[in-house]
């Protein structure tokens, strides 16, 4: 996951937001209060998926600290690229 695409998903439902604001023709205080909520409900969902994917991060890097000898060199690595690629 990348910074940009996470700015990118919250951009699009703001906009999304605003669209069907502008399309009842009702922009006022509470309309304004449900793109408020949608930016808020896009934040928290890309904040939950970092959460996760540090989780999965904290818990591969764990596993290949102990040097837990039922993992050759090569799945070590793997975990890790694996694990990283989720990150980017």
């Amino acid at each position: 996951m990348s910074k940009q695409q996470a700015y990118n998903r919250i951009a699009q439902a703001t906009i999304k937001a605003l669209r069907e604001q502008a399309e009842n023709g009702k922009v006022n205080d509470i309309s304004t209060e449900a793109v408020y909520k949608a930016i808020d409900a896009a934040f928290n969902k890309e904040y939950s998926q970092l959460v996760s994917y540090i989780d999965e991060a904290k818990t591969a890097l764990k596993f290949i600290s102990t040097g837990d000898e039922s993992l050759s060199k090569e799945q070590m690595i793997n975990l890790a690229q694996t694990t990283l690629s989720k990150l980017q």
